[in-house]
Parts: C-alpha cells; sequence; structure tokens
C-alpha cells in the first residue's frame, strides 16, 4: 500500500462543501468502490441514532480512482488530543470513540468467539528477528523479555469469550471526527473481527500523544479520564483483563517498531519510544 497514492481535497459549494478522496491505487486495489459500496450499506444502521454518525458518499468514480461525500467540520479526535491533552479533553474524546463503535459494532449481527493472541506472538517475533538498523532500538534481551512475560499474560486469557463484529479495522484517532456526533472516517479496512481491537487502536493512538509521563495510569497503560469515558460508555461487552493483554500487545508491536535507525534519525520516534516504555513498564 502506498500512502501518497491517496489525498483529500475540500471541495466549496454553494450547497454545501464536499470531501474528494482521490486515489492513484483505486484501479488495482478498488478501494473507492468498496468505501462508498460500505458507506451506503451501513446509513440505515446510523440513520437511527444521534449519537454516531458516517460521512454521506455522494459519489463513486466508475474507475475507481476517487470518491466524494459531504464534507463534515470539526477536529479528528488525535488533533484534538495533541493540541489538549488534559483531563478533561480526554474525557470527552473517550466518551465519543465509545459512541460510534456502539452503533458500529451492532450495524450487524455479533457473534462470540475466543480471543487468542497467536498473532500477537508471531508479529513480535518477527520484528524481534530483525537484523542491522532494522533492529528493535530496545535490543534483543528486552525483546526476548517483554515477548516471554506478554506469552505469560495472555495464556491466561487464551480461549475467553469475546464479540466478534462489524469492525472498522483501522480506527486511529484520525480516522474520527469530533462533531456533535463523532463521525467516522476511512471505511476502507471494515470487516468482521473482534471488536476490542477497534477501541485497542483508537485509545493507543490518542493516549501516546500526551507529553506528561507523570500522570498515573491505569491496569491498561492509559490516562484514567480517557480508559474510565471509554469503558464506561462502551455499551458491549468487553471483558477487562483481555482488554488489558491486547493493549499491552498493541504497545509492544509499537515499542518493537521503533528501530535503531528510526531512533536515530527522528526525535519524535525517540520520545514516542519513552512515552511507550513507561506503559509497558507499568503494564508488565
Amino acid at each position: 500500500m502506498n500512502p501518497e497514492a491517496r489525498s483529500v481535497f475540500r471541495l466549496r459549494h454553494t450547497d454545501g462543501d464536499l470531501a474528494l478522496k482521490l486515489d492513484l491505487d483505486g484501479a488495482e486495489t478498488h478501494r473507492p468502490t468498496r468505501e462508498f459500496d460500505t458507506l451506503t450499506r451501513l446509513k440505515p444502521a446510523f440513520a437511527g441514532t444521534k449519537q454516531a454518525a458516517l460521512i454521506n458518499p455522494v459519489w463513486c468514480d466508475p474507475e475507481n480512482l476517487g470518491l466524494i461525500t459531504k464534507f463534515v467540520s470539526g477536529p479528528t479526535a488525535l488533533r484534538s488530543a495533541t493540541e489538549d491533552p488534559s483531563g478533561e479533553n480526554l474525557t470527552l474524546l473517550g466518551a465519543r470513540g465509545a459512541q460510534f463503535l456502539n452503533t458500529l459494532h451492532t450495524a450487524e449481527p455479533s457473534e462470540e468467539i475466543g480471543y487468542w493472541p497467536d498473532w500477537v506472538l508471531k508479529r513480535l517475533t518477527a520484528l524481534a528477528s530483525k537484523t542491522g538498523a532494522r533492529t528493535p532500538q530496545i535490543g534483543a534481551d528486552a525483546c526476548t523479555r517483554l515477548i516471554q512475560r506478554f506469552r505469560q499474560i495472555s495464556n491466561a486469557q487464551r480461549g475467553t469469550p469475546c464479540l466478534k463484529t462489524l469492525a472498522h479495522g483501522d480506527f486511529h484517532g484520525g480516522n474520527l471526527i469530533v462533531a456533535d456526533a463523532p463521525t467516522g472516517l476511512d471505511m476502507t479496512e471494515i470487516r468482521r473481527k473482534l471488536g476490542l481491537y477497534d477501541a485497542v487502536d483508537y485509545l493507543t493512538s490518542l493516549d501516546i500523544q500526551r507529553p506528561d509521563l507523570d500522570t498515573a495510569l491505569t491496569d491498561m497503560g492509559l490516562h484514567p479520564a480517557l480508559d474510565e469515558a471509554f469503558t464506561a460508555t462502551y455499551e458491549h461487552a468487553l471483558p477487562r483483563d483481555v482488554l488489558r493483554c491486547a493493549m499491552l500487545g498493541k504497545w509492544l508491536i509499537l515499542t518493537f517498531k521503533i528501530t535503531q535507525a528510526r531512533h536515530a534519525a527522528s526525535r519524535f520516534q525517540r520520545v514516542k519510544l519513552t512515552r511507550l516504555q513507561a506503559r509497558i513498564a507499568h503494564m508488565t
């Protein structure tokens, strides 16, 4: 996937502004058509609530190079958390994310399946095996120790019943507009999987923006305001111990992905690693 192949433009119009998503890889990936079809299919589920919304599809290029939707004003949750990481704002953002997922995760029938974290262990092992400049900055010994610790924690949660739902698939804070009704963006990765992974993606993407390392963390490595607001607002079954395990897996993956090369080249990556290490140390 080439991220540079996709761009979004605001089109000014007297009848209401539009958003044009240009996708130069669309002819091969068919992302514009998939997203248009998804937005159209989910319209009824979101039409019945004022607590959440989707962008409104208008037109899809028959050659799959673009998609036009109605423009929705407002900052993304990621931008809001970056500009104001206060407890008050994190409370708002936690609730907004849960409100959106409440609707999405019931848009189609759910089913109960077991939690199996083997894919996380495979991912961590693959990242830890990189060599040279792609070696994780924390070093091989630390990677081995953390993989062993995750295996111990995750073994206790294997098979725990969880809900498999229609999930966003890429629900980071940049894909939610904080408006009167939180509005979801970029529905190209939507698929059926454990709904808890949408929660993990959203919460980690917001909390890692916080510069404050002195704030007390919850058992999931989160600011208490963000954690409490999300879990209090989310309406579906979400086993706390499994969610905590999945959160730790996400923090570890993000940590292992900071390679020696990235650490040396980017101050942002160095700061991010410090924040990640604080969360992992608290949880392990």
